[in-house]
């Protein structure tokens, strides 16, 4: 992952580490050092040169370093840059250290040394932030050093107002990088996902069970924290072992791979063999999507999920459009890249999760497995209440959310979404067998735990509150070669300027009214590499994974080889389709998601019955959400490799896209000159907000408007570039 962003993998933990350090103040408590330092410090520069790795201390940006701060945080307005220093004690004080800066002119600054620290994670290293001085205009490239006693470090370079220039290295240096790690370094936050101690998870798999036992339906149950790490799962005594994907009844099902229980086409008729424990991976799904759907503004279920990404919204009302959610079944997989841990089955669509609030407050979810059936509820009218879904309702009892939020009091465009079709009056109340008393067992591959270090930390974006996952930041430029490539100020500014719009926007799906969206937004330049993902506050898990996508999408479908590379991936029929319709990919469209969803449904113009399907969708005969066209078959091969145990795969063999597609609206491509650099993507909120935020999140990288995607007319129909909701603002 870390390659995707740094020039090595260790200049990225140590930008990750430092920033742990800053987020969270981890600072060791210094001791008195009685004796001098015996040994050379050493200060940490690129494996393949001698300039610092160094960051401001606030932004997190690299070089060159201007004299006064982006961001202030004292009075004086000096920028502070944190170095990396090898060979000093542990346990050092800032006092113990001194630092100067030689630029051009042979003129020697003072850098006063502010903090020294460990870096968790990292003990034999130290972070050592310096105050730049007063004096230190645009002076190009100095050399920098610390001195730990009387034992000066070696000298690095560190560009000032600009890079280059200033005095030629000293004799004999050469590059300083850190030692390479001996194993990957532990997440160590004090922050959890969430709240769920080893007894309540106890105590929710204890409810779930009693109440399975009381009407005699064996099932498997997970609980998962709020970001989805697994905190048990437990298989009653005569739970199936099996659950089939059904998707639509109507369907052909092709035969079943004896082995695997894998089909040939689609996921539609799956039905995985025990070894691969089919029903673990759908419990810890479904519960794993309650969860991530889920936040302090609103609660989902995977009955919520299974509404919005059908065909038509809502399901079974012919004339309508599809789901605004529309393929969204096919993020958070296990072989993502963006979120880690993913998800066995991607989101779920089948009833019998809920999520878990303590004190009002998310921390969770627990859903069930145990009607043979991984489906989605075709009829909706019919307000049937499956026993996952009793179980799961029993499961929760004190967990509950907030009634305010439940899904079944939030409104899209004037339909009032599902939340469980299940009162408490409906889920028996037995007494709770003790948990050590429970008919069955924990599975030994899912131990009971409470919630886990959270993968996100603080971050405040210009105005606007929000976190990190330190594996994509401190936000990064685009390694490409071109002139026009996107640099770090420009992702800064892109990621600020849509993150100041969320901030502003109406949210669509949040309780109370008049709340502004919580989004993820991702920043990847054009080969799809992520340059920068910033989280709003509370912004829904599983937006993280799906803003990633939907930016890699447009960037994909805009670029001049686009139908080469979905040929080399075995996807040349949909191009075929695609050109026969004169959706060339070519890179002479700009493509937006919202475009490149409108051509993946299964009619075309978008929910006009009868019509055939767009270039990139299956045939409403063959349909199913297990079934959708090119935005799962791009990903087929792989996903049923990694569900087979196969490590470290990415989700499609198209590196520009290896966490999968997505295929419904909230990104734009971005363009520096007339040139195609990137894509910026966002996901959380209605779809509508989520193309609001991304045009603004492109101002100033916009693509030329002779060439987006609304200039083409496709079998009479003018395809959608973006769409903007009536009143956005707050």
């Amino acid at each position: 992952m870390s390659k995707q962003h740094f020039t090595s993998a260790r200049r990225f933990l140590l930008f990750a580490a430092c920033f742990a350090l800053c987020a969270f103040a981890l600072l060791y408590q210094p001791n008195e050092v009685s004796r001098a330092q015996a040994t050379r410090p050493v200060l940490i520069s690129e494996a393949n040169s001698t300039r610092a790795v160094a960051v401001e201390s606030v932004t997190r940006l690299g070089e060159p370093f201007t004299r006064d701060a982006r961001h202030s945080i004292g009075a004086d307005k000096r920028t502070r840059v944190q170095l990396f220093v090898l060979n000093l004690e542990r346990g050092v004080e800032a006092s113990a250290l001194t630092a100067d800066a030689e630029d051009g002119a042979r003129r020697v600054y003072p850098l006063a040394v502010e903090s020294v620290a460990v870096v968790p994670g990292q003990e034999w290293m130290h972070s050592v932030t310096v105050r730049l001085h007063e004096e230190m205009g645009d002076l190009g490239d100095v050399l920098v050093r610390v001195r730990y006693g009387n034992v000066a470090s070696n000298r690095v370079r560190l560009g000032i107002g600009h890079i280059g220039g200033g005095l030629p290295d000293d004799a004999g240096a050469s590059p300083t990088a850190a030692p390479p790690a001996t194993a990957p370094t532990p997440n160590t936050n004090p922050v959890t996902a969430g709240t769920l101690a080893t007894s309540d998870v106890q105590t929710v798999i204890a409810q779930a069970v009693s109440a399975a036992a009381a009407i005699n339906r064996p099932v498997t149950v997970a609980v998962v924290d709020k970001e989805g790490n697994v905190l048990g799962v437990f298989k009653m005594t005569g739970a199936p072992d099996r659950t089939q994907f059904r998707g639509n009844s109507g369907f052909n099902q092709e035969p079943n791979d004896p082995a695997t229980g894998l089909v040939a086409v689609g996921l539609e008729g799956t039905n995985l063999v025990p070894a691969l424990k089919p029903v673990q991976r759908a419990a810890i799904t479904k519960a794993g999507t309650a969860a991530f759907f889920s936040t302090q503004g609103n609660a989902f279920t995977p009955r919520t999920a299974g509404f919005i990404i059908q065909e038509h919204i809502p399901p079974g009302v012919d004339f309508r459009p599809g789901g605004p959610l529309y393929g969204v079944q096919f993020s958070q997989l296990p072989c993502s890249d963006i979120k880690m841990p993913g998800l066995p089955f991607g989101l779920s669509a089948d009833p019998g999760a809920v999520p878990l609030y303590k004190n009002g407050v998310h921390v969770g979810a627990v859903g069930i497995e145990g009607d043979g059936a991984y489906t989605v509820d075709r009829i909706p009218a019919d307000f049937d209440k499956p026993f996952e879904e009793v179980i799961a309702v029993a499961a929760g009892r004190g967990y509950e959310p907030p009634a305010l939020i439940r899904g079944d009091n939030i409104l899209v465009d004037g339909v009032r979404l599902p939340y469980v079709n299940v009162t408490d009056n409906d889920a028996p109340r037995p007494p709770t067998i003790p948990f050590a008393s429970l008919p069955g067992a924990v599975d030994p591959s899912f131990p009971i735990r409470g919630a886990q270090p959270s993968a996100f930390v603080p971050l405040r974006l210009g105005p606007v509150d929000g976190a990190v996952d330190l594996r994509f930041f401190p936000f990064n430029g685009s390694v490409s070669g071109s002139s026009n490539a996107l640099t770090a100020t420009d992702v800064t500014t892109i990621l600020t300027q849509a993150a100041i719009q969320a901030d502003g926007t109406r949210a669509a799906i949040r309780q109370p009214l008049g709340s502004p969206a919580r989004v993820s937004i991702t920043v990847v330049d054009s080969e799809g590499r992520v340059l920068g993902i910033f989280r709003t506050t509370d912004a829904p898990v599983f937006g993280f994974d799906v803003s990633a996508q939907k930016a890699r999408t447009a960037a994909l479908f805009s670029r001049a080889n686009a139908g080469t590379l979905l040929r080399g991936a075995g996807m040349g029929a949909y191009v075929d389709r695609a050109n026969a319709d004169g959706v060339r990919l070519d890179g002479s469209t700009a493509f937006s998601d919202r475009a490149v969803g409108f051509l993946h449904r299964p009619f075309f113009p978008d929910g006009i019955n009868g019509e055939p399907p767009g270039p990139f969708s299956t045939g409403i005969g063959q349909w199913s959400i297990f079934n959708v066209g090119l935005q799962l078959d791009l990903d087929k091969r792989n996903l049923e490799m990694t569900l087979a145990g196969v490590p470290n795969l990415p989700c499609t063999s198209i590196p520009n896209v290896p966490n999968g597609l997505q295929i419904f609206a909230g990104a734009v491509p971005l363009y520096k000159n007339g040139e195609l650099v990137g894509a910026i993507g966002i996901s959380g909120d209605g779809i509508d907000q989520d193309d609001i935020i991304a045009a603004a999140g492109s101002r100033g990288y916009t693509s030329p408007a002779e060439i987006r995607a609304d200039q083409l007319i496709i079998r009479g129909t003018r395809l959608p570039f973006v769409k903007f909701p009536r009143s956005p603002n707050l």
